[in-house]
């Protein structure tokens, strides 16, 4: 007789409401509350999460570990992702699951740096010595993977700090063609404009075990996630990094500050359009 797997009850699962549009749920299976909530944000019937000229649904986060097949298929809808997790140890890299989100990495349609001016003039430790920004430095951004990594690489027994956040910031890339400075220019943003905050690991298993997931929209609340996710994004690396350390890809580009120089005494502070714009 085969022996059936332990499972709590059902009864012990509870969803509750609040607020305006706030959810969230105690109990079993709180990653379907987190994609339930996916579903909400991009089929949007009632125009509530709209953003005026939208480049998309965009979605960025963090979990520990991730091989749940629901959710990965809720991040493919989205038009921009980045989500993070903890760097892969050996027996991690040997698994299916990870073999997909490696898949993702490289195929996905990842998330554009330059969104972020703290990401910007950011350059990969990968390609070599980054290169001194100087006034006709073209315009070179690092590139964020629908998947990627951050911290330390588990080796043997001994531990290792890890990506213990679980959370999934929901929003819109959006796009203007005027600059801060009223220039004609291509300027793309991003707006959050819902938090998913969970206990919930992001992995099949997960499902079968007491969590809690909640749905968040204040926007003081928002904006702080958002400022933890590109501190996140900021130090992290490539999910099949090679380093076991915590070594970030990215590195800030120097300016070449007697270039500068030069051009402003030649140019000025604001130089003229030309002619032709």
């Amino acid at each position: 007789m085969t022996q059936q797997p332990p499972e709590f009850p059902s009864a012990l699962t509870r969803e509750f409401s609040f607020g305006d549009m706030g959810n969230g749920l105690f109990g079993l299976d709180a990653l379907c509350n987190l994609t339930t909530g996916m579903d909400e944000f991009l089929e949007d019937p009632h125009g509530r999460w709209r953003q005026y000229r939208s480049l998309g649904p965009a979605v960025l986060g963090c979990v520990p570990w991730f091989d749940d097949e629901q959710l990965l298929g809720r991040v493919d809808r989205f038009a921009s992702s980045c989500i993070l997790i903890t760097k892969p140890d050996a027996k991690t890299q040997l698994k299916a699951s990870f073999d997909q989100l490696k898949q993702r990495a490289a195929s996905g349609p990842g998330f554009p740096s330059r969104v972020f001016f703290e990401l910007d003039h950011m350059a990969s430790r990968y390609v070599g010595e980054p290169e001194a920004v100087h006034p006709y430095s073209p315009q070179e951004h690092v590139d964020l993977q629908t998947f990627r990594s951050l911290g330390y690489r588990k080796v043997g027994k001994t531990p290792v700090p890890i990506i213990h956040a679980k959370m999934f910031l929901l929003g819109h890339l959006w796009w203007h063609d005027e600059g801060a400075l009223g220039e004609v220019t291509d300027v793309i943003g991003f707006t959050p404009k819902r938090l998913w905050l969970g206990s919930a690991n992001a992995t099949k298993s997960s499902r079968k075990s007491l969590e809690y997931g909640i749905w968040l929209d204040d926007a003081q609340v928002l904006r702080e996630a958002c400022n933890f996710m590109i501190m996140l994004l900021k130090y992290s690396e490539s999910l099949d990094s090679p380093d076991d350390v915590f070594e970030p890809e990215f590195l800030e580009r120097p300016w070449d500050d007697d270039a500068f120089y030069e051009y402003m005494r030649e140019f000025g502070s604001y130089p003229d359009e030309p002619e032709d714009g």
